[in-house]
């Protein structure tokens, strides 16, 4: 295997036996090595071999400038997210989760911690992407004798979500506030009955993730009317009015209109979970 490349001591490009290219990490891998030169594989304790080159690119360039351990890092909790749960995760986590970490780790060793103002959100929206990025807690303090904090964690969740799901950073965060915010539109429409039954709130919640999801990241949404809107203006006018209500915010944050299918939808659940 020969080196292409130096990042540090412990982290190379190199050309694998099929002439594809690697990162490699392993302690003192690169000490007084040079370029041209071979490496014994037992001396590689990690591989990196990413099937998208862009991300692969991108991400041996951020190695250039930050500590390689940040990858292991991420590495070892992908690897943990793998044995642990069926998550697919797309290979653009490698590049901006050790990114992230390279930085929130160095604020938090100087004691500057980052509020995150979306927890509540995360840990009831993603309960399971939250269980996972709690795996990082310990990791992180193996390999670096520091503790994150719970809003850290809630920050790594959301990381874990976009690769997931495949969608940007700005993407999930502003669904998971819509999210809220639609939430509290219906709890104030009907106080203390919203979460009074788990399995149907738990439904809602799904149904709004995914509906806010299309509606950012969509142009335009076909409007299939439905049943459940004719019912619903007729039947449950208070329904009815609090999905209006809807449709006048997701308008204000997004210049879209739901359309009639989609209230019809959002009606569906709101029936079921406050009049059922």
């Amino acid at each position: 295997m020969k080196i292409e490349r130096i990042y540090n001591n412990n982290v190379i490009l190199a050309h694998d036996d099929k002439n594809e290219e690697i990162i490699a990490i392993g302690k003192g891998l690169a000490f007084s090595r040079h370029v041209g030169d071979t490496i014994e594989k037992d001396r590689i304790e990690k591989l990196f071999i990413l099937r998208d080159k862009s991300i692969q690119s991108k991400l041996q360039a951020i190695l250039s400038d930050i500590p390689s351990v940040y990858l292991e890092i991420v590495e070892e909790l992908i690897q943990e997210i793998h044995a642990t749960s069926n998550l697919t995760l797309n290979e653009s986590i490698y590049l901006t989760l050790t990114d992230h970490i390279s930085v929130s780790l160095e604020r938090e060793k100087q004691g500057l911690l980052c509020r995150n103002p979306l927890l509540p959100e995360i840990k009831q929206f993603y309960p399971q992407e939250y269980r996972l990025a709690r795996l990082a807690v310990g990791i992180i303090r193996r390999y670096l004798q520091v503790t994150i904090s719970d809003d850290e964690v809630g920050f790594i969740t959301l990381h874990i979500v976009n690769a997931s799901v495949n969608q940007q950073m700005m993407v999930t965060v502003k669904a998971t506030r819509m999210v809220r915010d639609i939430l509290t539109i219906i709890r104030q429409a009907f106080p203390d009955k919203i979460e009074a039954k788990p399995l149907l709130y738990q439904r809602l919640v799904r149904h709004l993730q995914i509906f806010t999801r299309t509606l950012l990241t969509v142009e335009k949404i076909e409007d299939n009317s439905n049943y459940f809107y004719k019912l619903g203006k007729t039947q449950y006018s208070d329904a009815y009015r609090c999905v209006k209500t809807i449709n006048h915010y997701v308008k204000e944050k997004t210049g879209k209109t739901i359309t009639d299918g989609e209230q019809g939808y959002l009606l569906l659940h709101i029936i079921n979970l406050i009049y059922s």
